[in-house]
């Protein structure tokens, strides 16, 4: 529970996200953690803000080198026993980073964790709730985090919004699969490889991360239609119809 946390944020534009994320980090997170921020070509004045940060490992691309290339820089300036990777649209509160961190190492086996939310698939989601200020959101996270081992349960898919690693398992698995243009299909890919290399996946259900979910795509014009499409075709003909 003393380890390094190195967490990870990929910020393209979408200023005013980036530092609502940040200031709840630096407000809830009661653990020990290296903050890696990876800038894929922000214009917006995200990069004089995250230059007035202390403290901060910052890497600014000159272009938006897409979610596994800017991953996988992170890992490699990564100091701590376990890697978080945590969307910029995304907003933490009390014990977010203490609950996923006990629950990955509660069991050696145990690969990758991930919290609740209202905005994630699968499993993990959707949670209701009243969100409709940050005052109301901080609230309902804070009242939700409340350490219960009970409530956490196997799953076979982690949302990459909020993806807490261990990094034997990224010793074994490697590096995200950088075909994968943008985002979208990498984190369905890493859980699969690391589920075959024999680690399990959890969700971490005493755990809630406000999600905004998809600021990124919305707020620089992507094509979120195109580029699902795309990465379907390479994630199918990886893996077949997982």
């Amino acid at each position: 529970m003393n380890g390094l946390t190195s967490i990870i944020i990929l910020t393209y534009n979408q200023l005013s996200y980036t530092r609502l994320c940040l200031e709840s980090i630096f407000r809830w997170t009661s653990l020990p953690y290296q903050l890696i921020i990876i800038d894929n070509g922000s214009s917006d004045g995200t990069i004089n803000y995250l230059q007035t940060l202390s403290g901060v490992s910052l890497v600014c691309n000159q272009e938006n080198r897409g979610f596994s290339k800017g991953v996988n820089q992170g890992i490699k300036l990564a100091q701590g026993e376990q890697i978080l990777l945590l969307n910029n649209d995304t907003i933490v509160a009390r014990n977010w980073l203490k609950n996923q961190v006990f629950c990955l190492r509660s069991k050696a086996d145990i690969g990758i964790v991930g919290p609740r939310s209202n905005c994630a698939a699968l499993s993990q989601g959707f949670v209701p709730g009243d969100f409709s200020s940050i005052e109301k959101i901080t609230s309902f996270s804070n009242n939700f985090n409340c350490p219960a081992p009970a409530k956490w349960f196997e799953t076979k898919q982690i949302v990459g919004f909020c993806m807490l690693l261990k990094r034997e398992l990224i010793k074994k698995v490697g590096f995200f699969d950088e075909r994968y243009d943008y985002g979208l299909f990498e984190d369905h890919d890493y859980c699969i490889r690391a589920s075959q290399n024999g680690f399990k996946l959890y969700c971490a259900g005493d755990t809630f991360v406000y999600h905004f979910g998809g600021r990124t795509f919305q707020g620089n014009k992507l094509d979120h239609a195109l580029i699902k499409q795309n990465n379907l075709k390479l994630f199918q003909q990886k893996w077949g119809e997982k």
